[in-house]
């Protein structure tokens, strides 16, 4: 890559950046409420043995966040300890959370070099699916995740980092949301590239 492309990238990444951070902040009550159907969906599947008595965005202390609470509707195995029905928990994370995907990986699609301007509005549509498989992997799994971590401090608070939901929540706050969203730009650009390959061989006259 020359001096020039390089360039021309940052500067598009950074102007696609603060439009979509803007974007974004401007629309998170749309943006959440829409999550939210996927949200409930996921955290049914990943805890059937939970009702979801609330889940929702909501403003808490100037900062919005995603709230979560379950009751635990049948007996619970932990630890060698049985935690009975009617268990109820409560969690939360910040909805900033959400923002990240489609920020950082529309951006990095709108400025990768080497794909024709033209193209590019497939690119990002292609990419619209892989920021919506980012952000089941994000605000669902750190709920879950915060719920886990309550039910092992309840019985073994020593043993608290021994749940696999607390290993999930410190790879996600400790940088891995942001690898996440690199790592599926990538892999959408991959696609990308190589359906275009084959449509271009599919038209090479023979």
């Amino acid at each position: 890559m020359s001096r020039k492309q390089l360039l021309e990238s940052a500067l598009v990444f950074a102007m696609a950046a603060a439009a979509l951070a803007w974007l974004a902040y401007r629309f998170e009550a749309s943006l959440l409420d829409g999550l939210m159907p996927l949200f409930h969906a996921e955290l049914h599947a990943l805890m059937p043995e939970f009702r979801i008595e609330y889940l929702d965005w909501k403003i808490d202390r100037n900062e919005t966040v995603v709230a979560f609470t379950a009751m635990l509707t049948e007996n619970r195995v932990l630890l060698g300890r049985v935690l009975p029905p009617g268990v109820t928990i409560s969690a939360a994370t910040l909805a900033t959370h959400a923002w990240v995907h489609p920020v950082l990986m529309l951006s990095l699609l709108a400025a990768w070099p080497g794909i024709p301007w033209k193209r590019k509005p497939l690119l990002l549509m292609l990419g619209l699916f892989f920021v919506l498989v980012a952000e089941t992997l994000d605000i669902p799994l750190m709920l879950w995740g915060s719920v886990e971590d309550v039910l092992y401090w309840q019985i073994d608070p020593v043993r608290v980092a021994e749940s696999l939901g607390s290993r999930v929540q410190h790879f996600l706050d400790g940088g891995g949301r942001y690898a996440l969203s690199i790592f599926l730009s990538l892999l959408a650009i991959n696609i990308f590239k190589r359906i275009s390959v084959m449509n271009s061989r599919g038209q090479t006259p023979t």
